[in-house]
Protein backbone atom coordinates (compact mmCIF):
# COMPACT_ATOMS: atom_id res chain seq x y z
CA UNK A 1 0.00 0.00 0.00
CA UNK A 2 2.55 2.61 0.82
CA UNK A 3 4.34 1.65 -2.42
CA UNK A 4 1.03 2.29 -4.81
CA UNK A 5 1.37 5.79 -2.97
CA UNK A 6 4.50 6.83 -3.20
CA UNK A 7 4.35 5.93 -6.70
CA UNK A 8 1.13 7.68 -7.20
CA UNK A 9 3.11 10.75 -5.41
CA UNK A 10 6.30 9.98 -7.48
CA UNK A 11 3.57 10.97 -10.70
CA UNK A 12 2.02 13.64 -10.17
CA UNK A 13 5.56 15.51 -8.80
CA UNK A 14 6.69 14.68 -12.17
CA UNK A 15 4.34 16.69 -13.98
CA UNK A 16 4.10 19.10 -11.79
CA UNK A 17 8.22 19.63 -12.68
CA UNK A 18 7.61 19.00 -16.40
CA UNK A 19 4.93 21.57 -16.39
CA UNK A 20 7.15 23.94 -14.21
CA UNK A 21 9.66 22.86 -16.96
CA UNK A 22 7.21 24.85 -20.01
CA UNK A 23 6.66 27.46 -18.18
CA UNK A 24 9.86 28.23 -17.35
CA UNK A 25 11.89 27.59 -20.20
CA UNK A 26 11.83 29.49 -23.62
CA UNK A 27 10.19 26.67 -24.60
CA UNK A 28 10.43 25.22 -27.93
CA UNK A 29 9.90 21.61 -27.46
CA UNK A 30 6.52 22.21 -25.31
CA UNK A 31 5.53 23.89 -28.65
CA UNK A 32 6.45 21.86 -31.37
CA UNK A 33 3.98 19.25 -29.89
CA UNK A 34 1.66 22.30 -30.55
CA UNK A 35 2.28 23.41 -33.80
CA UNK A 36 4.00 20.40 -35.22
CA UNK A 37 1.55 18.32 -38.01
CA UNK A 38 -0.81 18.31 -41.30
CA UNK A 39 -3.66 21.27 -40.95
CA UNK A 40 -7.10 21.12 -43.25
CA UNK A 41 -8.19 24.09 -44.74
CA UNK A 42 -11.22 24.05 -47.39
CA UNK A 43 -14.22 26.10 -48.92
CA UNK A 44 -16.75 25.35 -51.85
CA UNK A 45 -13.97 25.48 -54.59
CA UNK A 46 -10.38 24.91 -53.13
CA UNK A 47 -8.52 22.70 -50.05
CA UNK A 48 -5.31 23.43 -49.02
CA UNK A 49 -2.79 21.60 -46.54
CA UNK A 50 -0.18 22.93 -44.50
CA UNK A 51 2.30 20.07 -43.36
CA UNK A 52 4.33 21.72 -40.54
CA UNK A 53 7.29 20.15 -38.33
CA UNK A 54 8.97 22.53 -36.14
CA UNK A 55 12.74 22.42 -34.78
CA UNK A 56 13.89 22.83 -31.12
CA UNK A 57 14.65 26.20 -31.81
CA UNK A 58 11.02 27.25 -32.92
CA UNK A 59 12.13 27.32 -36.49
CA UNK A 60 9.49 25.64 -38.52
CA UNK A 61 9.58 24.12 -42.03
CA UNK A 62 7.39 22.04 -44.38
CA UNK A 63 4.99 22.29 -47.38
CA UNK A 64 1.95 24.02 -48.42
CA UNK A 65 -0.65 21.82 -50.61
CA UNK A 66 -3.28 23.41 -52.23
CA UNK A 67 -6.37 22.11 -55.17
CA UNK A 68 -8.34 25.17 -56.81
CA UNK A 69 -11.44 24.84 -59.56
CA UNK A 70 -11.58 27.73 -61.30
CA UNK A 71 -14.99 29.47 -62.62
CA UNK A 72 -13.83 27.70 -66.20
CA UNK A 73 -14.07 24.09 -64.54
CA UNK A 74 -9.97 23.69 -65.33
CA UNK A 75 -8.74 22.82 -61.79
CA UNK A 76 -5.20 24.09 -60.17
CA UNK A 77 -2.43 22.17 -58.01
CA UNK A 78 -0.20 23.65 -56.53
CA UNK A 79 2.49 22.53 -53.62
CA UNK A 80 5.10 24.73 -52.13
CA UNK A 81 7.79 24.54 -49.36
CA UNK A 82 7.95 26.95 -46.42
CA UNK A 83 9.83 28.18 -43.53
CA UNK A 84 8.71 30.36 -40.58
CA UNK A 85 8.74 30.70 -37.11
CA UNK A 86 6.72 30.64 -33.96
CA UNK A 87 6.58 32.55 -30.57
CA UNK A 88 4.23 31.94 -28.34
CA UNK A 89 1.06 31.85 -29.99
CA UNK A 90 2.09 34.50 -33.07
CA UNK A 91 3.10 32.44 -36.67
CA UNK A 92 5.01 33.61 -39.03
CA UNK A 93 5.38 31.41 -42.69
CA UNK A 94 7.57 32.34 -45.58
CA UNK A 95 6.16 30.09 -49.02
CA UNK A 96 7.90 29.92 -52.05
CA UNK A 97 11.31 30.64 -53.21
CA UNK A 98 13.46 33.42 -52.48
CA UNK A 99 12.18 34.77 -56.42
CA UNK A 100 8.51 34.20 -55.63
CA UNK A 101 8.29 34.43 -51.72
CA UNK A 102 4.91 34.66 -49.97
CA UNK A 103 4.97 36.25 -46.45
CA UNK A 104 2.26 35.68 -44.39
CA UNK A 105 0.91 36.24 -40.83
CA UNK A 106 -1.13 34.04 -37.99
CA UNK A 107 -2.19 33.08 -35.08
CA UNK A 108 -1.94 29.60 -33.02
CA UNK A 109 -5.27 28.46 -31.12
CA UNK A 110 -5.54 24.77 -29.89
CA UNK A 111 -5.96 23.20 -32.77
CA UNK A 112 -6.39 26.06 -35.32
CA UNK A 113 -3.88 28.07 -37.21
CA UNK A 114 -5.52 31.12 -38.55
CA UNK A 115 -3.06 33.08 -41.43
CA UNK A 116 -3.47 36.34 -43.12
CA UNK A 117 -1.84 38.12 -46.18
CA UNK A 118 -1.73 41.43 -47.68
CA UNK A 119 -2.01 42.04 -50.94
CA UNK A 120 -0.78 44.86 -53.07
CA UNK A 121 -3.71 46.74 -52.94
CA UNK A 122 -4.03 46.57 -49.05
CA UNK A 123 -6.86 44.12 -49.22
CA UNK A 124 -6.54 41.39 -46.48
CA UNK A 125 -7.09 37.67 -47.33
CA UNK A 126 -7.60 35.39 -44.63
CA UNK A 127 -6.71 31.48 -44.32
CA UNK A 128 -8.00 28.81 -41.75
CA UNK A 129 -6.09 25.68 -41.28
CA UNK A 130 -7.58 23.09 -38.95
CA UNK A 131 -5.59 20.38 -37.74
CA UNK A 132 -6.17 16.98 -39.75
CA UNK A 133 -4.89 14.27 -41.67
CA UNK A 134 -3.41 13.80 -45.25
CA UNK A 135 -6.71 11.61 -45.70
CA UNK A 136 -8.71 14.55 -44.94
CA UNK A 137 -6.92 16.77 -47.91
CA UNK A 138 -6.99 13.55 -50.15
CA UNK A 139 -10.95 13.57 -49.64
CA UNK A 140 -11.28 17.08 -50.61
CA UNK A 141 -9.22 17.56 -53.11
CA UNK A 142 -11.36 14.38 -54.43
CA UNK A 143 -14.38 16.60 -54.12
CA UNK A 144 -13.26 19.10 -55.87
CA UNK A 145 -11.92 17.20 -59.16
CA UNK A 146 -15.86 16.05 -58.83
CA UNK A 147 -16.90 19.47 -59.14
CA UNK A 148 -14.56 20.27 -62.04
CA UNK A 149 -15.55 17.30 -63.66
CA UNK A 150 -19.24 18.63 -63.29
CA UNK A 151 -18.19 21.90 -64.26
CA UNK A 152 -16.92 21.51 -67.63
CA UNK A 153 -19.18 18.90 -68.55
CA UNK A 154 -21.87 21.83 -67.97
CA UNK A 155 -20.06 24.19 -69.91
CA UNK A 156 -19.31 21.99 -72.70
CA UNK A 157 -22.93 21.61 -73.26
CA UNK A 158 -23.99 25.19 -73.19
CA UNK A 159 -20.69 26.11 -75.85
CA UNK A 160 -21.97 22.78 -78.02
CA UNK A 161 -25.70 24.14 -77.32
CA UNK A 162 -24.53 27.45 -78.86
CA UNK A 163 -22.54 25.71 -81.37
CA UNK A 164 -25.12 24.05 -82.73
CA UNK A 165 -27.69 26.96 -82.70
CA UNK A 166 -24.93 28.97 -85.14
CA UNK A 167 -25.20 25.09 -87.30
CA UNK A 168 -28.70 25.46 -87.50
CA UNK A 169 -28.53 28.99 -88.75
CA UNK A 170 -25.83 28.54 -91.05
CA UNK A 171 -27.51 25.15 -92.15
CA UNK A 172 -30.96 27.52 -93.41
CA UNK A 173 -28.62 29.99 -94.66
CA UNK A 174 -27.36 27.87 -96.97
CA UNK A 175 -30.73 26.32 -97.70
CA UNK A 176 -31.85 29.51 -98.93
CA UNK A 177 -28.70 30.40 -100.46
CA UNK A 178 -28.76 27.43 -102.52
CA UNK A 179 -32.83 27.13 -103.39
CA UNK A 180 -32.13 30.66 -104.72
CA UNK A 181 -29.36 29.63 -107.07
CA UNK A 182 -31.09 26.49 -108.37
CA UNK A 183 -34.03 28.43 -109.19
CA UNK A 184 -31.51 30.85 -111.64
CA UNK A 185 -30.67 27.32 -113.47
CA UNK A 186 -32.48 27.49 -115.98
CA UNK A 187 -31.33 31.49 -116.73
CA UNK A 188 -27.96 30.30 -116.86
CA UNK A 189 -28.97 27.37 -119.48
CA UNK A 190 -30.40 29.77 -121.62
CA UNK A 191 -27.25 31.87 -121.15
CA UNK A 192 -25.37 29.36 -122.38
CA UNK A 193 -27.15 28.57 -125.07
CA UNK A 194 -27.30 31.87 -126.31
CA UNK A 195 -23.61 32.21 -126.74
CA UNK A 196 -23.81 28.78 -128.69
CA UNK A 197 -26.47 30.30 -130.70
CA UNK A 198 -24.64 33.83 -131.61
CA UNK A 199 -20.90 31.69 -132.59
CA UNK A 200 -22.96 29.27 -134.57
CA UNK A 201 -24.80 32.06 -136.54
CA UNK A 202 -20.89 33.69 -136.61
CA UNK A 203 -19.78 30.35 -137.99
CA UNK A 204 -22.64 30.38 -140.96
CA UNK A 205 -21.69 34.15 -141.76
CA UNK A 206 -18.12 32.95 -141.70
CA UNK A 207 -18.70 30.00 -143.97
CA UNK A 208 -20.70 32.46 -146.70
CA UNK A 209 -17.93 35.04 -146.55
CA UNK A 210 -15.59 35.85 -149.47
CA UNK A 211 -13.26 38.38 -148.28
CA UNK A 212 -10.55 37.02 -145.72
CA UNK A 213 -10.33 39.58 -143.33
CA UNK A 214 -13.73 39.68 -142.87
CA UNK A 215 -13.85 36.21 -142.50
CA UNK A 216 -10.73 36.98 -139.73
CA UNK A 217 -12.87 39.15 -137.89
CA UNK A 218 -15.76 36.99 -137.94
CA UNK A 219 -13.35 34.11 -136.44
CA UNK A 220 -12.39 36.46 -133.93
CA UNK A 221 -16.08 36.78 -132.52
CA UNK A 222 -16.65 33.54 -132.46
CA UNK A 223 -13.57 33.09 -130.31
CA UNK A 224 -14.98 35.78 -128.30
CA UNK A 225 -18.00 34.06 -127.75
CA UNK A 226 -16.19 31.01 -126.53
CA UNK A 227 -14.08 33.40 -124.05
CA UNK A 228 -17.85 34.09 -123.01
CA UNK A 229 -18.88 31.12 -122.32
CA UNK A 230 -15.29 30.33 -120.33
CA UNK A 231 -16.14 33.58 -118.20
CA UNK A 232 -19.41 32.43 -117.30
CA UNK A 233 -18.03 29.15 -116.06
CA UNK A 234 -15.84 30.54 -113.97
CA UNK A 235 -19.05 32.93 -112.59
CA UNK A 236 -20.73 29.40 -111.99
CA UNK A 237 -17.87 27.73 -110.38
CA UNK A 238 -17.51 30.11 -108.29
CA UNK A 239 -21.18 30.30 -107.00
CA UNK A 240 -21.68 26.91 -107.08
CA UNK A 241 -18.43 24.91 -106.11
CA UNK A 242 -17.03 27.33 -103.43
CA UNK A 243 -20.06 29.41 -101.77
CA UNK A 244 -22.36 26.46 -102.23
CA UNK A 245 -20.14 23.09 -102.43
CA UNK A 246 -17.57 23.75 -99.78
CA UNK A 247 -20.19 25.43 -97.66
CA UNK A 248 -22.60 22.76 -97.87
CA UNK A 249 -20.01 20.19 -97.81
CA UNK A 250 -18.44 20.87 -94.40
CA UNK A 251 -22.20 21.47 -92.68
CA UNK A 252 -22.74 18.14 -93.70
CA UNK A 253 -19.84 16.54 -92.24
CA UNK A 254 -20.50 18.40 -88.98
CA UNK A 255 -24.31 17.10 -88.94
CA UNK A 256 -23.22 13.58 -90.07
CA UNK A 257 -20.22 13.73 -87.38
CA UNK A 258 -23.07 13.94 -84.45
CA UNK A 259 -24.35 11.04 -82.87
CA UNK A 260 -27.70 12.33 -82.34
CA UNK A 261 -28.26 11.18 -79.12
CA UNK A 262 -30.70 13.32 -76.78
CA UNK A 263 -31.00 11.29 -73.99
CA UNK A 264 -30.65 13.52 -71.02
CA UNK A 265 -30.20 10.51 -68.29
CA UNK A 266 -26.36 10.17 -68.49
CA UNK A 267 -25.54 13.97 -68.59
CA UNK A 268 -28.16 13.63 -65.22
CA UNK A 269 -25.47 11.01 -63.87
CA UNK A 270 -22.50 13.14 -64.87
CA UNK A 271 -24.14 15.95 -62.39
CA UNK A 272 -24.29 18.32 -65.35
CA UNK A 273 -26.33 21.41 -64.17
CA UNK A 274 -30.23 21.59 -64.90
CA UNK A 275 -29.39 24.74 -66.95
CA UNK A 276 -27.05 23.35 -69.42
CA UNK A 277 -28.98 20.10 -70.03
CA UNK A 278 -32.23 22.42 -70.76
CA UNK A 279 -30.26 24.07 -72.93
CA UNK A 280 -28.74 21.06 -74.64
CA UNK A 281 -32.01 19.25 -74.63
CA UNK A 282 -33.56 21.72 -76.81
CA UNK A 283 -31.13 22.63 -79.67
CA UNK A 284 -29.76 19.18 -79.71
CA UNK A 285 -33.96 18.34 -80.91
CA UNK A 286 -33.93 20.97 -83.06
CA UNK A 287 -30.74 20.07 -84.67
CA UNK A 288 -32.18 16.30 -85.63
CA UNK A 289 -35.38 18.01 -87.22
CA UNK A 290 -32.55 20.20 -89.00
CA UNK A 291 -30.27 17.66 -89.98
CA UNK A 292 -32.60 15.88 -91.52
CA UNK A 293 -33.93 18.83 -93.68
CA UNK A 294 -30.52 19.54 -94.75
CA UNK A 295 -29.44 16.33 -95.65
CA UNK A 296 -32.33 15.91 -98.31
CA UNK A 297 -31.89 19.13 -99.58
CA UNK A 298 -27.89 19.09 -99.72
CA UNK A 299 -28.37 15.94 -101.90
CA UNK A 300 -30.81 17.27 -104.51
CA UNK A 301 -29.11 20.24 -104.43
CA UNK A 302 -26.00 18.51 -105.06
CA UNK A 303 -27.64 16.28 -108.06
CA UNK A 304 -28.43 19.40 -109.35
CA UNK A 305 -25.16 20.67 -109.34
CA UNK A 306 -23.75 18.03 -111.01
CA UNK A 307 -26.17 18.14 -113.59
CA UNK A 308 -25.03 21.60 -114.14
CA UNK A 309 -21.91 20.94 -114.46
CA UNK A 310 -22.36 18.41 -117.28
CA UNK A 311 -24.20 20.79 -119.25
CA UNK A 312 -21.41 22.96 -118.52
CA UNK A 313 -18.66 20.29 -119.71
CA UNK A 314 -21.03 19.72 -122.78
CA UNK A 315 -21.05 22.88 -123.66
CA UNK A 316 -17.62 23.40 -123.57
CA UNK A 317 -16.95 20.96 -126.18
CA UNK A 318 -19.77 22.71 -128.24
CA UNK A 319 -17.69 25.54 -127.95
CA UNK A 320 -14.57 24.41 -129.09
CA UNK A 321 -15.64 22.32 -131.76
CA UNK A 322 -17.13 25.65 -133.09
CA UNK A 323 -13.47 27.64 -132.33
CA UNK A 324 -12.10 25.21 -134.35
CA UNK A 325 -14.14 25.10 -137.38
CA UNK A 326 -14.31 28.62 -137.42
CA UNK A 327 -10.14 28.65 -137.40
CA UNK A 328 -10.42 26.30 -140.39
CA UNK A 329 -12.77 28.26 -142.74
CA UNK A 330 -10.53 31.67 -141.57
Amino acid sequence: MKAALAKLFFTKRMRALMALGCLSLTGPICHASRISGTYVGHGPHFAEMLQLTQTDNGQISGVLSSVEVKSDGNINSDQRPLTGSVDSDQLTLNIGSFLARINLAGTVNGNTIRLQMTDSKGNITSAVFVHGTAGEFKRYADELKSESERTVLSIKLLHGAQEFRETIQKAENWISNAELHAQRIPRVKDSYERIEHQMQLLLTRERATVDSLTRGQISLEVSQGDLAGGQTDIEVDQIWDITIGYEGSDLHKTLARWDGNCRVSELQRRGATAESIAAWQGVCEQTLTERAKFEATFRRIMDERAALKSFQIAGQRHRKALVDESTRIE
